[in-house]
């Protein structure tokens, strides 16, 4: 049977507190065989993950909890983001499914609000949703080695 190894790490929800996370997703997924640019894009999916937390479920209030679960398995891992704030619209992961296209000629696609779902589900290979007893989970996956889908 294949072992599972899982840290929590828990920051309190202030942007600043995102950056130290941040570095330290980096370093766990510096565990796999992952090439550099596959872990700076895994870092933004968490980086949009916890700060959609932050600021939509807490409404950017401090002096709450994001917890942040990495499991490692010898062929992926998933990083759960659980948060205790207002919950997000399910609908809202199946509709960022239609990416907003960049359009150098239309300022009306130049947003940056409202991209992160998108961001995160073109980073990671599975992205879930749920709630239940008060808690929010988004849960990423990344499969390790092979070709990813695109």
């Amino acid at each position: 049977m294949a072992m599972t190894r899982t840290i929590r790490l828990v920051i309190e929800s202030r942007a600043e507190c995102i950056e130290l996370l941040s570095g330290a997703v980096s370093g766990l997924c510096g565990l796999t065989a992952l090439p550099a640019d596959e872990i700076a894009r895994i870092e933004l999916a968490v980086v949009e993950a916890v700060n959609n937390a932050v600021e939509h479920a807490y409404h950017s209030e401090p002096g709450h909890m994001v917890v942040v679960e990495f499991r490692l398995m010898p062929d992926a891992f998933s990083l759960l983001v659980r948060d205790r704030g207002d919950p997000m619209d399910p609908d809202k992961l199946t509709a960022s499914a239609e990416a907003v296209k960049l359009d150098r000629a239309d300022p009306e696609t130049w947003a940056l609000r409202g991209r992160g779902l998108s961001i995160i589900k073109s980073c990671m290979d599975s992205v879930e949703y749920e709630v239940g007893d008060g808690e929010n989970t988004l849960t990423m996956r990344r499969r390790l080695g092979g070709s990813r889908p695109d």
